[in-house]
């Protein structure tokens, strides 16, 4: 056993022979798996079948640079380290902690670099041959965009992208309404949410990618739900082939007049924020309730002095 951070864990696992991750570092990614570590290196070995199983027949790594983009502390990563003899592996990541101990403990074989929150990348332009960003756009609100752009920048002529995305398997469990991919497009939940309760979430519907996304990509293979599992409550994938067009986020985002999914979504999307609105003032109001009971007693005076500052609800 070593020490990973807050809890000892194994030295390494057989499937890989690399170390794991300190817990809270896996935790990020794997949930409640990573307090025992049971499934996170499965997982990790079941995604990369799913990866090789959707890139094309003719594939081939040798000779060619790859990128996780949003590849947490390895979980995927760490199970291609038979293949990074003949090619080159690169991960990226927010997250400071994941990228510097993946730094000390899996490079090399594995190139890794902190990336920000917004483009760019600190990769030349046609660099890259294979991007796969897993449960990455799945909560890419307002940069979406952006990130396309930049993914469509480094990648090189005949470029692949692999990205996963939350549709019909996943919406389930993230919305009380039905599935209804007509009206759904692309929904935003809960924007402002912090990264501790899981930061925001993003639906897709498939038709939305398609017409979207095809802008700058080439759409070879597009499946609903069961990513890497047999479950219902699966991801989505699709796989795209870069474009020779010059993309811009404008392009990405333009709404086409004559779709009238466009509107529906953008209904639903309102609606979304009403009934997260309307929560979110249920919970303001049980707060205020909370503080006036337990508050001391208020005489008249000291009622109206906080009632000019408004802090009547404050103990």
């Amino acid at each position: 056993m070593v020490s990973g951070g807050s809890t000892d864990v194994p030295a390494a696992d057989p499937r890989t022979g690399f170390p794991l991750p300190p817990i809270e570092l896996a935790a990020r990614v794997d949930g409640a798996h990573a307090n025992a570590f049971a499934g996170y290196e499965a997982a990790g070995e079941r995604i990369k079948r799913e990866i090789l199983a959707t890139l094309p027949a003719d594939w081939t790594f040798a000779g060619k640079t790859v990128l996780d983009f949003g590849c947490g502390a390895g979980r995927v990563l760490r199970h291609f380290g038979d293949l990074a003899r003949n090619a080159t592996f690169r991960g990226c990541d927010i997250d400071g902690p994941s990228i510097a101990w993946l730094d000390q403990n899996l490079s090399p074989p594995f190139e890794l670099f902190h990336s920000s929150d917004v483009p760019p990348l600190e990769l030349e332009t046609r660099s890259v041959d294979l991007v796969w960003a897993l449960s990455v756009f799945t909560h890419l609100t307002d940069t979406w965009s952006a990130w396309l752009v930049e993914l469509h920048r480094i990648l090189g002529d005949d470029g692949l992208l692999l990205v996963t995305f939350s549709g019909p398997g996943i919406a389930p469990l993230l919305i009380d309404d039905p599935w209804d991919e007509d009206r759904i497009g692309m929904t935003v939940l809960h924007h402002d949410q912090g990264w501790a309760l899981g930061g925001p979430m993003v639906l897709h519907s498939p038709w939305w990618i398609e017409a979207h996304w095809s802008r700058g990509f080439e759409i070879l293979e597009l499946r609903e739900q069961g990513f890497a599992s047999d479950a219902p409550e699966s991801q989505g994938v699709v796989l795209m082939r870069k474009k020779p067009v010059d993309l811009t986020t404008e392009e990405l985002e333009r709404i086409d007049p004559d779709e009238p999914r466009e509107i529906e979504g953008l209904k639903h999307q309102i609606a979304q924020l009403r009934r997260e609105t309307n929560v979110a003032r249920a919970h303001a109001a049980w707060l205020e309730l909370q503080a006036v009971s337990e508050a001391p007693p208020l005489t008249p005076e000291s009622f109206a002095r906080r009632l000019l500052r408004g802090t009547v609800y404050k103990r």
